[in-house]
């Protein structure tokens, strides 16, 4: 799709222009921070927006509000990018494999995938991250553990379409191994579906990764995370809006962008949803 014809999609200019200031937002926050997130100055305590030097104004420990809401983007998108690769990477492996070979092993990584969904994500994900430990890393791997399910559903629907399609029927009629008919003519078919379940999923780790923080279980303080800026804010809604505020657009605009991303990339890469 052309420049042009993004800029006439208006929900996805918007969502590519959120998605991109978000993730310029996380690059450069060691540029446009005006202060570290994590030093604390209790004499500017709870200063509004507006104030000097604070834009956003300061939290209850003197921490620059926009300082942090920057450097919250980048846990929130390098948390969201590593979950997001490894939920591809893995259920993208193994749909793949059941929907090419079949028999047993597929029917029983799809019966696994059935127990799996019958449990709420974010309890599994906040179980599963109560075992595994706290840290950034263990929040990738806790979110994936629960979310490879769609991609490897998804993946072992579009392969089981796709191996039965007349070029491959042709290929194996005429001797083509069995692994280069997977790599050549079923996985490329399948990719733009690999890639479209992937974009959808990010927002959902993005909020997961904040629920999880806010519960206390994710990014721990003083580390800026955006969820675990709202978990702070809650003792002091009543006397400092902005302390949750702030973060809390700053998750909902960048979910909302993330979302909107991915639904353009279906209406693109998917013919279904060509008109």
């Amino acid at each position: 799709m052309s420049g042009a014809a993004l800029r006439r999609n208006g929900l996805g200019f918007l969502g590519l222009t959120l998605a991109a200031l978000a993730v310029l937002a996380a690059l450069a926050a060691p540029v446009l921070a005006p202060h570290d997130p994590v030093k604390a100055d209790l004499s500017q305590g709870l200063k509004p927006p507006g104030s000097p030097g604070h834009p956003l104004g300061t939290d209850q420990l003197g921490r620059d509000t926009l300082s942090r809401v920057l450097y919250g983007a980048r846990v929130a998108l390098f948390i969201g990018l590593c979950t997001v690769l490894l939920t591809a990477i893995v259920g993208g492996i193994l749909g793949l494999l059941a929907g090419f070979f079949g028999g047993w092993p597929g029917q029983a990584l799809m019966r696994l995938c059935d127990v799996q969904l019958s449990f709420p994500f974010i309890l599994l994900a906040l179980t599963i991250n109560a075992i595994v430990g706290l840290g950034l890393r263990n929040i990738s791997i806790s979110l994936a553990a629960a979310g490879w399910v769609a991609d490897a559903r998804v993946v072992r629907g579009e392969v089981l379409s796709v191996k039965q399609r007349d070029y491959v029927q042709a290929a194996a009629a005429l001797g083509t191994g069995r692994a280069r008919i997977l790599f050549r003519h079923v996985l490329p078919n399948v990719a733009p579906s690999i890639i479209i379940v992937a974009s959808l999923q990010f927002s959902q780790f993005i909020v997961a990764e904040a629920a999880i923080s806010f519960l206390g279980f994710g990014v721990q303080p003083p580390t800026p995370a955006w969820g675990s800026m709202l978990s702070e804010s809650r003792d002091f809604l009543y006397i400092a809006w902005w302390l949750a505020a702030f973060p809390g657009a700053a998750l909902a605009l960048t979910a909302l962008g993330v979302n909107l991303v991915g639904d353009w990339l279906r209406d693109v890469l998917d013919p279904k949803f060509r008109v």
